[in-house]
């Protein structure tokens, strides 16, 4: 791919199971809106805890507060700390549906989810005709990988990218990254313990996103480079910010937004500070769009929304950041304004009235049902 302008690469990075309140604490200090003072989680975690549609809806319904815990950020997570105090921090991301792993990877993706639970264990994985970012990229002549563990997942699932040869291993894009061949659009996934999946250390996975990101930065591709680092769901950890209603599912309960995760964006043409909008999985590929100058996805709650690229300085004139800490080196912490800001309160719901989670648009012109297969016993 030739350059498109002042950012040739959008690298994508997908993590596991952690809210925005039990993750970055430290960021309370800057003004974020986060809570402090509640239990420090142990690390690594004690458990897995139940995080899918229905333990969803029991924390929605005060029936359960999930993990009421939360990590000491800056002794556990120093350079997601780093990252959070010296980039983009995104304080109102949310998880696009309350419910588990497989749709809200697929939502990052493509925004779009056939199904609103993880495929059962045992059974072939499905694979749908389902629009994509890399198979957006790939129409358009625009180079793509996406780095994986080792099943593949999530973007096996999709038909046009199945069997790809542009899915490869996650420890793939340091290699990549040193031969100066880093394609415009990276997405990055690990396998575990690499991705932060209670109940493992997640200092493994933090060390091996630096990795990542420290050999982007020693490629000279700092300034040119967008990096999106997200959590695909809740994991069961509690949040004390209510989320907007957006989509309800048939049995009218809310499915977006779900609970808040975090978000940060850095690069060297990132603007630094805390962003209060609403924002969601689908966001992550409008923001990719925007910023490699693709056409429409095609699909409406992608090209609908209002993405992140505006955090992003393009113009000639530019203050560019310092790159983060070399891998491996001692980390200082910036230093937190004093008196703490107040926090910002919740913005307004983005819409009036929730609507009805709509068909699945099939790359063609077909549709599948609205995802529906965890249905609720609503009361």
């Amino acid at each position: 791919m030739a350059a498109t302008g002042p950012i040739d690469h959008v690298v994508v990075l997908v993590q596991e199971n952690h809210t925005t309140d039990n993750y970055f604490r430290s960021m309370a200090a800057f003004g974020a809106n986060v809570t402090t003072g509640w239990p420090v989680s142990p690390n690594p975690p004690k458990s897995d805890q139940p995080h899918d549609r229905k333990a969803y809806y029991r924390w929605l319904t005060k029936k359960s507060t999930g993990a009421h815990v939360q990590f000491d950020t800056v002794a556990d997570l120093p350079f997601y700390a780093w990252l959070a105090a010296s980039g983009a921090f995104v304080e109102n991301h949310c998880a696009g549906y309350g419910t588990n792993s497989t749709p809200n990877h697929l939502l990052i993706v493509g925004g779009q989810t056939p199904t609103l639970r993880n495929p059962p264990r045992g059974q072939a994985d499905p694979v749908w005709d389902l629009p994509s970012v890399p198979g957006l990229a790939a129409d358009h002549g625009v180079s793509w990988k996406a780095y994986t563990g080792t099943s593949g997942y999530p973007v096996e699932f999709y038909q046009q990218l199945k069997g790809s040869p542009n899915i490869v291993r996650s420890a793939q894009i340091i290699a990549d990254a040193q031969a100066g061949a880093l394609p415009a659009l990276s997405m990055v996934w690990h396998d575990s313990p690499y991705d932060e999946h209670p109940p493992a250390d997640v200092g493994k996975g933090e060390d091996t996103v630096w990795q990542v990101v420290d050999a982007i930065v020693k490629a000279g591709l700092w300034d040119s480079t967008v990096f999106l680092l997200t959590w695909d769901d809740w994991g069961g950890f509690d949040d004390h910010v209510a989320t907007p209603n957006v989509e309800i599912t048939p049995d009218g309960v809310q499915l977006a937004y779900g609970p808040r995760v975090p978000l940060l964006m850095f690069g060297g043409r990132v603007k630094p500070g805390i962003d209060h909008r609403w924002s969601w999985h689908p966001s992550i590929p409008k923001t990719v769009i925007d910023l490699l100058k693709l056409p429409k996805l095609g699909v409406p709650r992608v090209d609908g929304d209002h993405g992140l690229a505006d955090l992003v300085d393009l113009s000639p004139s530019a203050k560019l950041n310092p790159p983060p800490p070399a891998h491996g080196t001692a980390i200082t912490q910036p230093a937190p304004p004093k008196p703490a800001p107040t926090p910002t309160p919740v913005p307004p719901p983005p819409v009036a009235k929730p609507a009805p989670v709509g068909p699945i648009l099939l790359r063609g012109g077909g549709t599948l049902p609205p995802p529906n297969d965890v249905p609720l016993t609503v009361h």
